[in-house]
């Protein structure tokens, strides 16, 4: 189910495998929480670009990955 996953999502199934495809999320409790964390996402990427963090929470988690101050792929200004 995972590899016609964006295909259902768009409906761009024929309707043979639609179906199927259905009654398969109906059934499986993984494929279905798959699915459904597929769509939340697309959901989430289609509201558009979000504000961006403070910079003190972009410092920290900079700093958490190692790449803060003057770490490995630290970025000057």
């Amino acid at each position: 189910m995972s590899e016609l996953a964006t295909d259902y999502l768009d409906g761009a199934l024929p309707w043979r495998v639609r179906l199927r495809a259905r009654v398969h999320l109906l059934m499986c409790r993984a494929c279905s929480a798959y699915y459904d964390q597929m769509r939340r996402v697309i959901q989430l990427l289609a509201g558009g670009p979000r504000e961006a963090p403070p910079q003190a929470v972009e410092d920290r988690i900079l700093d958490a990955l190692g790449h803060g101050h003057g770490g490995p792929g630290h970025r000057d200004g």
